[in-house]
């Protein structure tokens, strides 16, 4: 395994393989956002859910990835009409399977409660700085970037890789379509939670 194949997993691995694990990531999303009270609103966005029900995670989660496949595989279309459903579905579901840590690290006890020490401590600076507490929090902002980062590259890797895009014109438009499809999806699934 090399650096390629980490970062763009859709040229070196079976569709049927990448499908079979975005599938278990789906699964696997719903079940711990029933553990952590938290769902999917839209790609690369999870939220808390007040009173959660097994049916509306796994509903709001599938919506959430269903809307970006629709809409990838559309795009796809008009830019390469010999795009695949499989390969926006993988591209979809390989990319979220690494966000999984983040509905994870809410169920952290002693990284909320660092998140917390640090708030109380700005608003009321008394006694020595919670500098732990800061480290705590800095090293989960700098785990989060990376991972948004990360998952972000397999969600451009993996539509360049369906479509066969090249020209910065259509870059430009997955980027657009991709932020306001990520949009719209979380204010009409809000509006279902």
């Amino acid at each position: 395994m090399n650096w390629k194949t980490i970062f763009n997993p859709f040229e070196r691995f079976d569709e049927k393989q990448l499908l079979l694990t975005g599938i278990l990531a789906v699964i696997l999303s719903i079940a711990v956002g029933y553990w952590t009270d938290t769902t999917f609103t839209s790609i690369y966005k999870i939220s808390n859910v007040e009173n959660p029900s097994f049916k509306i995670i796994a509903i709001t989660t599938l919506l959430s990835f269903l809307a970006a496949i629709v809409i990838l595989f559309i795009l796809g279309r008009i830019l390469n009409s010999k795009t695949r459903i499989i390969d926006i579905v993988n591209t979809v579901l390989i990319s979220q399977l690494v966000l999984i840590l983040f509905q994870c690290i809410g169920k952290i006890s002693y990284i909320r409660l660092a998140g917390k020490n640090v708030i109380n401590y700005e608003s009321a600076p008394s006694g020595p700085f919670p500098f732990m507490d800061f480290l705590i929090m800095i090293s989960m902002s700098f785990f989060s970037i990376i991972t948004l980062v990360y998952s972000i590259t397999l969600f451009y890797n993996g539509f360049k890789t369906a479509t066969n895009i090249k020209k910065w014109q259509h870059i430009a438009l997955f980027c657009v379509v991709s932020l306001i499809s990520t949009l719209v999806c979380q204010v009409i699934i809000n509006k279902i939670i």
